[in-house]
């Protein structure tokens, strides 16, 4: 996948396969850069001088072309033949105040604990159906809709794989020549301790967060044994 000699990048992300997430405990990362877990579509998104592209299990993605548009329009400094990056279409936003809500789980009372106890679990039966069309809500985009792109990695920058490359240090390169946008963005990540960070991305609707080595490889296509996630914290 990875040895194709192509210079050019939508090509490239064609080609490509998210890296997935093992089974590890988040605590058992080693240095991990810690995210909030955004809602919405993973794309692998390409950029060349003149255009942008999205791309979703090697098919192209054209219902967003002011995302493209943007895309191109924003990046930083000289790319050369372009760049290749793993990020999110998301209507999900980071924000100092409160941003778009998922649905987040109660804690019961006493009461409601009882009652959980009565009905036979109907509560954790309605939990799951909320879970389930918040999931679906994050993936659908309706015409009036906002939609961003987040980017969370860069694997691919002027002709040369990143993959080798430890994980802080392409996040580096990546903010380097990516700016904040209005559109599109690099995604945040925090280093332990996260408390002052977990109530602010909870009180914004995330629903979780993934733990990454910051000297982490990126393996297309395949699971990585120090990536892990985990619910967000309720307290």
């Amino acid at each position: 996948m990875t040895d194709i000699t192509t210079r050019e990048p939508h090509a490239l992300a064609a080609t490509l396969r998210p890296q997935g997430y093992g089974r590890k405990r988040p605590d058992s990362i080693a240095d991990p850069l810690i995210e909030p877990i955004w809602p919405g579509v993973r794309v692998f998104a390409s950029v060349t001088p003149r255009s942008g592209a999205f791309w979703v299990d090697g098919e192209s993605i054209d219902d967003h072309p002011e995302l493209a548009t943007a895309l191109a329009r924003e990046i930083r400094g000289p790319i050369g033949d372009g760049a290749v990056f793993d990020g999110y279409l998301t209507k999900q936003t980071v924000t100092g105040g409160v941003g778009v809500r998922g649905w987040t789980p109660e804690v019961p009372t006493f009461t409601g604990q009882m009652s959980r106890m009565l009905i036979g679990g109907r509560r954790n039966l309605d939990a799951a159906e909320k879970q389930r069309e918040a999931d679906l809500a994050a993936i659908t985009f309706d015409d009036d809709d906002v939609v961003n792109l987040v980017v969370v990695d860069l694997l691919w920058l002027d002709g040369q794989w990143l993959l080798d490359v430890p994980l802080l240090e392409r996040k580096r390169v990546l903010d380097s020549i990516l700016p904040s946008g209005p559109l599109v963005r690099p995604g945040p990540f925090v280093r332990p301790p996260i408390g002052s960070w977990i109530g602010s991305w909870r009180a914004q609707g995330f629903r979780g967060l993934t733990f990454k080595a910051a000297n982490s490889r990126y393996r297309p296509g395949e699971v990585a044994d120090d990536w892990a996630q985990a619910d967000m914290p309720r307290r």
